[in-house]
């Protein structure tokens, strides 16, 4: 099979920073944010981001370029490169993980997407002057429903096949370079709008003014369980925000030329993906603060909390409208490049064509997502690890099979195939300065699998 390149750099920085954001920016970091003390984690995950996110993004994406083919391939093919031979289980055990994590997650994602572009929908209507009430019954109702779901959930399926199907640079490319700047309008728009509300600059000291007792510093000493509690919620999110535990990474990596400034290209991406975070922060927080609302209810912020505090806004109606059109955006984006994913590694290994691949990945992740929803609303009584599917998947996936896939990728760069990432690395951006590859290396070697193996651990032993 002949590889597919991006059309640009620009096209590629856009399609990997929409992969990145999603609603781990949106939804989740907000609520994680009001939880953990505002600028407390906020300060832990702009640093875990710039000291080790950063580093294992541009690793992976020299992974996949250096390999220019599917990641059950890609692990023979770069060892090769590097002069090393090792067993073919590397790629099959890694590249088939990423691919039951991408089909677990998508299955619970279609879910959540559904979620947003249902009240996308439901707002634009109340926007028109019909009686629709988004409250905490209608999210009740709508998520014990299993047929509802099921179509908002199938509608965001086919509008990622319509344009997977297109391709690259026809498809990924070309409505990453619609959906992102347009999402960075309604952001900004949003950010610019909360700020005038009445309160609103308690929450914006909320986010950006850390809280010296959450990170352990008391009256009585250093708490250090207080600072681990918030340093591992930082370390997570950022992780999770910078999709390195589904192959995306690797995938959108492989489509590059060699002549791409992968240092340069990364800077922008990971500084993209943090913005909207932070942008995102600046809406939600603020805006709970104005009407006295709790920053730390969770989930449930998106979906019950912030359509009440939209219906006591002045414009609120229009606010809501923009903000669950953000979350689609996102959300969508990220589907997109999880789907690339597996059309990737089927269109490789299996010879499949594109319309092939995307049509069965389609179908599979329909009936994933129908199981699931199943179990979530009480039609079948599958259950695992004490919980419906919806969250026993949510649960795996989030806190063990995507930290371990990125803890074998990570010593697999650090420990067999560091050489070659790094000269591809210094191909395109130049000389690299050896205290800059030192860090690198020793990155990957030592301070991402120790971290991620405390991750891993860390949630048996509570």
């Amino acid at each position: 099979m002949k590889q597919v390149h991006w059309g640009s750099k620009l096209g590629f920085v856009l399609a990997t920073a929409g992969s990145a954001i999603g609603l781990g920016n949106i939804w989740r970091f907000p609520y994680l944010a009001g939880r953990y003390g505002g600028g407390s984690f906020l300060l832990l995950y702009i640093l875990c981001v710039v000291g080790l996110g950063y580093f294992l993004l541009l690793g992976k994406l020299a992974f996949g370029r250096v390999a220019q083919t599917n990641i059950v391939d890609g692990f023979s093919v770069t060892a090769h490169k590097n002069k090393k031979k090792i067993s073919a289980l590397w790629g099959y055990l890694i590249g088939g993980l990423s691919v039951i994590n991408a089909l677990l997650v998508t299955g619970v994602y279609v879910v959540v997407i559904g979620w947003t572009l249902s009240y996308f929908v439901l707002s634009t209507v109340s926007l028109f002057g019909a009686p629709v009430q988004i409250n905490t019954a209608m999210f009740e109702a709508l998520t014990s429903s299993f047929g509802s779901q099921m179509i908002w959930g199938g509608l965001c399926i086919l509008i990622t096949y319509s344009i997977l199907i297109k391709g690259v640079k026809k498809g990924i490319e070309r409505i990453s370079f619609v959906l992102m700047p347009f999402l960075f309008v309604l952001l900004a728009f949003m950010v610019i709008w909360v700020f005038f509300l009445p309160n609103s600059g308690q929450g914006l000291s909320f986010l950006f003014v850390p809280d010296w007792r959450m990170l352990g510093f008391t009256s009585d000493g250093f708490n250090f369980h207080q600072f681990s509690d918030v340093l591992l919620a930082a370390v997570g999110q950022a992780l999770y925000s910078l999709s390195m535990g589904l192959g995306v990474i690797f995938v959108y990596g492989s489509y590059l030329s060699g002549k791409t400034n992968l240092k340069s290209a990364t800077k922008w991406i990971v500084g993209l993906d943090t913005l909207v975070a932070v942008m995102a922060g600046m809406i939600v927080l603020p805006a709970v603060f104005a009407f006295g609302m709790q920053p730390d209810s969770g989930p449930s912020l998106s979906f019950i909390s912030l359509p009440v505090v939209f219906s006591q806004m002045i414009g609120g109606q229009i606010f809501m409208v923009m903000f669950f059109a953000l979350l689609f955006i996102a959300a969508l984006t990220s589907l997109i490049s999880i789907y690339e994913g597996i059309v990737n590694l089927l269109i490789g290994k299996w010879q499949l064509s594109r319309n092939q691949a995307t049509g069965l990945l389609a179908v599979v992740n329909g009936v994933v997502t129908a199981v699931i929803l199943a179990s979530f609303t009480g039609k079948i009584s599958w259950h695992l690890m004490g919980q419906d599917l919806f969250g026993a998947i949510d649960t795996l996936t989030g806190t063990y099979t995507m930290s371990l896939m990125v803890l074998c990728v990570s010593i697999f760069m650090g420990w067999i195939v560091s050489t070659v990432l790094i000269r591809d690395i210094a191909n395109g951006a130049g000389r690299l300065s050896k205290p800059f590859k030192r860090y690198l290396r020793f990155t990957l070697r030592f301070t991402a699998p120790i971290v991620l193996f405390v991750l891993l651990i860390l949630p048996l032993l509570k």
